[in-house]
């Protein structure tokens, strides 16, 4: 049964992120990671992906997009905490379409040097997978490439096929209406 509060503690989470200086961060790479990887995001939001705000789970962190159990988006703010800290922002792609398009890791990492693409084991996103890490607007910047959307959108299609997210009940609903482009300031 769900608490009687979690509309509320939605909105004061919701309000918390709006008023600081981490609201801009957040709402870009959500955006573009949205606009990249998930071609039916407003049917398939807080089913198959739930964007959290704030959530209590590790310190710094920001915001995440799961599917399934999977936090395929992570943005966080650099620790130690200190006001004016950077952003930073990673994701979980496919790692064979993203090597491919590119014609190998090197070059994506030549061609975006201040991204890291690493190899990564995230739980529920398969043994195909990698990490692109980095200053979030450079991650919200990189989702614009295709090659990069169709590695995001291959690994988006493949975990969401498996099942419906397991931590819908996080999914902050007035965040996502920023990242659907459906919110009104």
């Amino acid at each position: 049964m769900r608490k009687p509060s979690s509309g509320m503690t939605m909105q004061r989470k919701y309000d918390r992120l709006a008023r600081g200086e981490f609201f801009t961060p957040v709402v870009e790479v959500a955006t573009a990671y949205v606009a990249a990887a998930l071609p039916e995001a407003a049917a398939t939001e807080g089913e198959y992906w739930a964007l959290s705000c704030l959530p209590g789970t590790t310190p710094g962190r920001l915001s995440a997009l799961t599917m399934r159990a999977t936090d395929i988006v992570v943005i966080y703010q650099t620790l130690p905490k200190m006001k004016g800290s950077p952003v930073d922002a990673l994701m979980i792609v496919e790692r064979s379409a993203l090597e491919s398009g590119f014609g190998g890791r090197s070059k994506a990492a030549r061609r975006y040097p201040h991204l890291q693409f690493v190899d990564s084991q995230y739980y529920g996103a398969g043994e195909d997978q990698m990490m692109v890490r980095g200053p979030y607007d450079e991650i919200a910047a990189v989702l614009r490439d295709p090659v990069v959307a169709e590695a995001a959108q291959a690994l988006a299609e493949r975990v969401m096929g498996s099942g419906r997210v397991l931590f819908a009940r996080g999914h902050n609903r007035i965040l996502a209406d920023h990242a659907l482009g459906r919110a009104h300031q």
